[in-house]
């Protein structure tokens, strides 16, 4: 009879603090991007998701997925998260967060010297969608009369959901490949 040994899988101290620093970058960017004004019912264009991209991909799915969850934790235990109930932590907080943090499981296309990175934009897509479910089931009574709320929730999402993508891109093709030389010595 053959013997199953589980290996068990510990994070290494330099992989935590990895993970710390990227969380605290992720709440001290939250911080910062509060002076640009946000929605009225939450939402704002912000770079404090860049933080979670690096760490996925700098460190792998499984720390930018801690590194995304984490931060949503801080979130609440510092106070700065507005929520509305069960559904609203998950939709507008737990699930975005999350899947922020597993980009780097798309497959990157290369193009010539240049690589497109898949993951940013489907999970900032699957990021859209978990708000726009949370606009348009938590949030109905917000639409103007006579508008339909799954209506309202695409453009009341998309206003500062595309921006937030487009910068958070942008930055991340900035920073990363500077980034990853060091991490990857």
């Amino acid at each position: 009879m053959e013997q199953v040994v589980k290996r068990k899988e510990t994070l290494s101290v330099k992989m935590m603090s990895n993970i710390a620093m990227f969380m605290a970058l992720q709440i001290v960017l939250e911080l910062a991007f509060k002076i640009i004004p946000g929605q009225p019912q939450g939402g704002s264009i912000t770079l404090a998701l860049l933080p979670i991209l690096l760490a996925s991909y700098l460190l792998g799915a499984k720390a930018g997925l801690i590194v995304g969850i984490g931060s949503c934790a801080l979130q609440f235990a510092l106070g700065m998260a507005v929520y509305f109930g069960p559904w609203s932590v998950a939709l507008d907080y737990l699930i975005p967060l999350a899947v922020v943090g597993i980009a780097v499981i798309f497959k990157n296309i290369k193009m010539g010297k240049y690589t497109l990175y898949t993951g940013i934009i489907i999970t900032m897509i699957l990021k859209f969608i978990s708000h726009y479910l949370s606009g348009a089931w938590l949030f109905a009574e917000y639409a103007p009369e006579g508008v339909n709320s799954w209506v309202y929730s695409f453009g009341y999402n998309i206003i500062y959901c595309l921006p937030t993508l487009i910068i958070s891109y942008i930055a991340f093709i900035v920073i990363y490949p500077r980034l990853e030389k060091i991490f990857h010595k």
